[in-house]
């Protein structure tokens, strides 16, 4: 596997929930996407990983603007993805169907990132990895922010350490040989990033 540099070139700013926006959560998603093999998607991609830990880094932008996106949405009973255990149940047991049953409708709002471009360093397969970046043409949160062009090239670093030996992504602290002057932090280091069990102490930059 090489050292690569990723740019993607951004149309739109890019909304984001919080969190690193790590290069392997990026090609997870396309790997599910394409597969709907979890195990894959997690375990799998093509990226050099020691002890589960992938060699790809956290984004690395100069943002133009830092702003809110705010989203309304309804939360409807019919609605295939929506997990039932969450909505309001009848005497029974079943999911109310008539609106009035159900509360308001639901505000999020979300901070959002506007920047020309985002880069990522890692040790990967670079024909692999453009496969999956194909098919990425949206990016971020909702998927709002459009990707105008992808370049995969050689790169400097190995994606977990920078210039100045400092952490590029979260990284455990048992795993991390760098700079320790790092801050530590609770923070997820590997797929799937929203599973709490994941998180542990981390050196972070």
């Amino acid at each position: 596997m090489d050292q690569l540099r990723i740019t993607a070139h951004l149309s739109g700013p890019l909304v984001t929930g919080g969190g690193y926006l790590t290069f392997d959560a990026l090609l997870a998603s396309a790997t599910y996407s394409l597969t709907q093999d979890i195990e894959q998607a997690h375990n799998q991609l093509p990226l050099k990983q020691v002890a589960g830990l992938y060699h790809a880094s956290a984004a690395i932008y100069e943002p133009v603007a830092i702003g809110a996106l705010a989203i309304v949405q309804a939360m409807r009973p019919d609605d295939l993805w929506l997990d039932h255990q969450w909505l309001k149940k009848n005497k029974r047991g079943a999911v109310h169907t008539k609106f009035d049953n159900l509360s308001d409708n639901i505000l999020t709002t979300y901070k959002t990132i506007a920047a020309p471009t985002m880069t990522w360093y890692c040790e990967g397969d670079a024909d692999r990895i453009r496969v999956l970046l194909a098919h990425l043409p949206l990016i971020g949160k909702k998927r709002v922010c459009s990707v105008t062009q992808w370049t995969v090239e050689a790169g400097e670093l190995d994606g977990l350490h920078g210039y100045a030996d400092e952490p590029l992504r979260p990284v455990p602290v048992e795993l991390w040989d760098g700079d320790k002057s790092s801050p530590i932090v609770d923070a997820a280091w590997r797929p799937a990033y929203w599973d709490a069990t994941g998180r542990t102490a981390c050196f972070v930059n």
